[in-house]
């Protein structure tokens, strides 16, 4: 098993891969499920003749655990085994693990055909016997179609003015990684973070102008944090940031995203400043949440930081670093 500490960045690098493309590869890892230790060696041998990295699991039950401790890009399964069956192992891949493409196969074609299989969740099916060009052929066909499908998806997971995750891809890996911490028993942190007078930059310089803050802000968010943490823009001027949580960098991480922004409105000269209002919200795995009640929480916060401001900005009649003439 794997040690807790060593789980977090190697399993969240993983989850990111989730809808990207391997468009630059061609060899895969590939778990091998078969009763028979006489079919599972074919299918390595045909397998590692192409460069492939093969490893067998003997039943569906085995297959979960070892998927569990490692990253497979692919699985072939027989359906007859004991334990778990390969169609009971398919369905429960279809359920969480979606970006994992199965093969199904079977000797018992009249029971189970290419339909039950592909009902099950499977992306491709064969029949035993098979040659080993149709076999060859076959999976060739499953692996170009994923990784055309990744393509797509991680088109439709981006947002296309800042080149950060979107809000449907946020709440996709959220969901993963609450699973992975809620195992680990470690904490999240999500940040809120909302770019202030968005408005007002497009009232005084330009929607174009109001784009480009946009792509600042993200720029900076992308260089302040790791590229295993979550950065997306989940509205108009809206972005969140999840990461894992200590006492020792909560707060530290929240300074120097302020300090980053700081740095880059000292260097630019734009007319305005660019300003955030921040709200930070705990997942704590002893107490689980889900993921709306934790954005709620870090939203009202944010909110509560933003109406603060307004009210010193209103006392002191300056907006965005300048005389505020219109109040």
């Amino acid at each position: 098993m794997k040690k807790l500490r060593d789980v977090p960045l190697t399993e969240i690098s993983n989850l990111k891969k989730i809808g990207s493309s391997k468009m630059e590869t061609t060899y895969y890892k590939i778990l091998v499920v078969d009763d028979e230790e006489a079919m599972r060696k074919l299918i390595v041998s045909l397998l590692s003749t192409k460069g492939h990295q093969c490893v067998t699991a003997s039943n569906g039950l085995e297959a979960l655990d070892k998927i569990i401790e490692a990253k497979y890009d692919a699985v072939i399964t027989d359906i007859v085994m004991p334990e778990m069956d390969g169609l009971a192992l398919t369905k429960e891949l279809s359920n969480h693990y979606q970006g994992l493409p199965v093969m199904v196969m079977t000797g018992y074609s009249e029971e189970y055909s290419a339909e039950t299989a592909i009902a099950s969740g499977a992306q491709e099916f064969i029949s035993k016997p098979f040659s080993i060009s149709e076999f060859i052929i076959r999976f060739d066909k499953m692996m170009r179609d994923h990784k055309g499908e990744e393509a797509l998806l991680a088109l439709s997971l981006i947002d296309e003015l800042t080149g950060l995750y979107n809000r449907r891809r946020f709440f996709i890996l959220t969901e993963q990684y609450i699973k992975l911490f809620v195992r680990t028993k470690k904490r999240l942190l999500l940040l809120f973070i909302d770019m202030d007078d968005l408005k007002w930059i497009n009232d005084h310089y330009g929607h174009k102008e109001g784009d480009q803050a946009l792509i600042n802000l993200a720029n900076i968010l992308k260089k302040t944090f790791r590229e295993s943490d979550i950065i997306a823009r989940i509205g108009g001027d809206e972005f969140v940031v999840l990461l894992e949580s200590t006492d020792e960098n909560d707060e530290m991480l929240i300074t120097r995203l302020r300090e980053s922004i700081r740095d880059y409105n000292a260097k630019v000269s734009q007319g305005y400043k660019l300003s955030i209002s921040v709200g930070a919200a705990q997942f704590d795995p002893e107490y689980p949440i889900s993921i709306d009640e934790l954005l709620s929480k870090a939203d009202a916060l944010m909110y509560a930081q933003k109406r603060k401001k307004r009210k010193q900005e209103s006392r002191l009649g300056v907006k965005n670093g300048k005389e505020d003439f219109s109040t």
